[in-house]
């Protein structure tokens, strides 16, 4: 296993955690990370929890065809009233992040279906900020959200609240999700110089920048005119 644990400092949501392999207190697969849930106090937005089976899955195919997807998963089991919430594992059930999601639990009960809400907090999801679209100052299109940035507050202690803390905004080339766009030694040398070429434009805006987040329009406002130079983390 990899010995660092990226959950006690920054990491990027989609190229950390998405489509790992979720492993119980006995190294048994459980299930894989299909999407990560969000949970909104007020306008702070922070990690609880990890998204796993079809109904986490097939939204992240994006559009009509995300859409049509679900109705459709819905229609194969309409008795199931439940069958468009996906499965969850909360966070505190998560013991480490390395090259797989490692649990401090057995794996048997530990998967439980999404409730709509979380103790009055709205529940979001990591894949309902990807695409959006990102305005500056003045209308300026500055691209789309790539990935999403999240940390620990305050000290890194176990239980500590990882907290949304920035976006990555791009155009979505090839190469981002695997993190080209982010690391100067990631990858082949020759394929790394080209895919962060093709990034050039891409960067980050602090949470603190964003002046609004219009989950019904697929629409983020930030108090920028241009992004901060991206970097790695982890």
């Amino acid at each position: 296993m990899d010995d660092v644990n990226r959950l006690t400092a920054e990491l990027d949501a989609v190229l950390h955690l998405l489509d790992r392999q979720v492993l119980d207190v006995d190294g048994r697969m459980v299930c894989k990370v299909d999407d990560v849930e969000l949970v909104d106090d007020d306008g702070v937005l922070m990690l609880a929890g990890l998204l796993a089976g079809a109904a986490a899955l097939v939204p992240r195919f994006g559009g009509r065809l995300g859409d049509r997807a679900l109705r459709h998963w819905h229609q194969l089991g309409i008795e199931q009233d439940d069958r468009t919430r996906p499965y969850r594992i909360d966070l505190s059930d998560v013991e480490r992040l390395g090259s797989a999601v490692e649990l401090r639990v057995a794996g048997h009960g530990v998967l439980t279906r999404q409730r709509p809400q979380a103790g009055g907090l709205t529940r979001r999801r990591l894949n309902e900020l990807m695409w959006m679209r990102v305005h500056g100052e003045g209308g300026a299109e500055l691209g789309n959200v790539i990935d999403v940035r999240v940390a620990p507050s305050g000290a890194a202690e176990r239980g500590a609240p990882i907290l949304v803390t920035g976006l990555v905004v791009g155009r979505g080339r090839p190469g981002s999700f695997l993190g080209y766009d982010r690391s100067p030694e990631q990858g082949p040398w020759a394929v790394n110089r080209v895919v962060r070429w093709l990034h050039r434009h891409s960067g980050l805006v602090g949470i603190e920048d964003v002046d609004r987040i219009a989950w019904d329009t697929d629409t983020i406002t930030v108090a920028r005119r241009e992004l901060d130079h991206l970097t790695g983390v982890g």
